[in-house]
């Protein structure tokens, strides 16, 4: 089951990216989110109701507000996030920026004394930073003087920065529903803080088109990247820690790029050859550290 979280997780994260590449003329980024937690939270909210017996999922109001705001950020605006960033950049570049959350989390852990900043771990943040660096500069570091960058990356990188706050604030949330039931409740949060931001797109851009196209991109959306990765993500929380899980995130660029390829034809520049092999060797240094550490 560990296992299976950790190979699983960074899989369906991968899909959302592209998901958003492929669907960026049917949806607009509030709408496709929206659509994306209010059917996880649909499916799952129902799984919940016929297994009351096996799921604990009373909780104080103040936990579940707790819970809905950090879903309204971790799910809903990381999600409108990624779905801005596919308008204007590649799904790999998405991918690759979203990836490197883990290093973002040692970092944070390393700053809040709960981790110790080995040779290995630094020598895997610094691998990613430098990999993510290519990546928004497209190859040309000198950008970063000129200020030059491609708006979807800079969304992208926002995102991922608010989803290093998100993984951080889930670990220390106390563990009063099962996982199930919390994955609704914070689905429900995120399709709330939704709702204004998808109504504005559809008064101004129409209803979404769904055809025998967008459907199965739509089933992807919600089993996949709704369910599959955040549902996912959470339980590898629980089970498998805070940097393991961030670290299982080391698959999510190689994926993103052979799912976009294989997928909706994107080709890789050189700078992605190069930016790909230093994320995943930096995300890997930092899975090492924490197995020397344990």
């Amino acid at each position: 089951m560990k296992l299976l979280l950790l190979a699983l997780v960074p899989a369906c994260f991968a899909f959302n990216p592209v998901a958003g590449r492929a669907l960026m003329d049917a949806f607009g980024p509030a709408t496709l989110t929206l659509v994306r937690w209010s059917l996880s939270g649909l499916v799952i909210g129902t799984l919940v109701l016929m297994r009351p017996d096996k799921e604990r999922w009373q909780a104080p109001l103040s936990h579940l507000l707790q819970l809905a705001l950090l879903a309204a950020l971790g799910m809903g605006f990381c999600s409108i996030a990624a779905y801005f960033a596919s308008r204007t950049t590649e799904a790999t570049n998405i991918g690759l920026i979203y990836g490197c959350a883990s290093a973002f989390v040692a970092i944070w852990e390393i700053v809040a004394g709960r981790q110790a900043a080995s040779a290995l771990l630094v020598t895997g943040i610094s691998a990613c930073l430098l990999g993510a660096i290519l990546i928004l500069t497209k190859g040309h570091p000198d950008t970063i003087v000129a200020l030059r960058f491609n708006p979807g990356d800079l969304w992208a990188a926002a995102g991922m920065l608010v989803f290093v706050g998100y993984t951080v604030a889930m670990r220390r949330v106390p563990a009063r529903l099962t996982p199930m039931p919390q994955f609704a409740v914070m689905a429900v949060g995120a399709s709330i803080a939704m709702l204004p931001f998808a109504a504005s797109e559809i008064v101004s851009m129409g209803l979404p088109i769904i055809d025998g196209r967008t459907l199965p991109w739509i089933a992807v959306v919600v089993l996949a990247t709704g369910i599959g990765a955040y549902l996912g993500y959470n339980i590898s929380l629980t089970v498998n820690g805070l940097v393991l899980t961030s670290a299982s995130l080391t698959l999510t660029p190689a994926f993103a790029a052979v799912q976009a390829m294989a997928l909706i034809g994107e080709r890789l520049s050189w700078y992605h050859a190069v930016a790909i092999p230093l994320v995943v060797t930096g995300l890997i240094l930092i899975g090492r550290s924490q197995r020397v550490r344990d």
